[in-house]
């Protein structure tokens, strides 16, 4: 595990109180563990890397719910599962393929909270009509969703 990675901060939080006291809050409803592994290089996208670490630590300090693995991009995990950008932020990637690409800051944030609460759930937000539309479907799909500020 890279330095970036390492737990040795108990007491310097990188999240504001108030963002802490509102997470802490919306995950008393997670269920189920989430596991979010966080993929990195060093010296490619370090800034946007440190901030997605950070941010991830903190929301496992939150709850034991969330677990967070940290890997280098040059990893056998990161072979794996083809992740070759950095960072690169795996949400239970052993039962799901839900990945964000860069740090999730502002809109992104919002949408990885959500995926977060989702997969513990074990829900997937679909509507009633949309779920057996897709069980239709015979081949395999990659749904890609972009999340821009404007």
């Amino acid at each position: 595990m890279a330095p970036l990675f390492k737990d040795d901060t108990k007491d310097d939080w990188f999240l504001p109180a108030d963002v802490r006291k509102q997470l802490t809050e919306t995950f008393k409803t997670l269920q189920g563990s989430v596991s979010l592994e966080v993929f990195t290089q060093p010296g490619v996208n370090d800034e946007f890397s440190d901030y997605t670490a950070k941010f991830c630590w903190d929301l496992a300090r939150l709850t034991d719910k969330i677990l967070v693995t940290g890997y280098e991009i040059d990893s056998d995990r990161a072979k794996e599962l083809e992740v070759t950008a950095s960072p690169t932020l795996c949400v239970n990637p052993d039962d799901y393929h839900i990945r964000f690409l860069g740090a999730p800051i502002g809109e992104e944030g919002k949408s990885f909270i959500t995926a977060i609460m989702l997969v513990s759930l074990g829900k997937s937000g679909l509507s009633d009509m949309s779920t057996p539309l897709l069980e239709q479907l015979k081949d395999e799909r990659l749904v890609q969703v972009f999340v821009a500020p404007t």
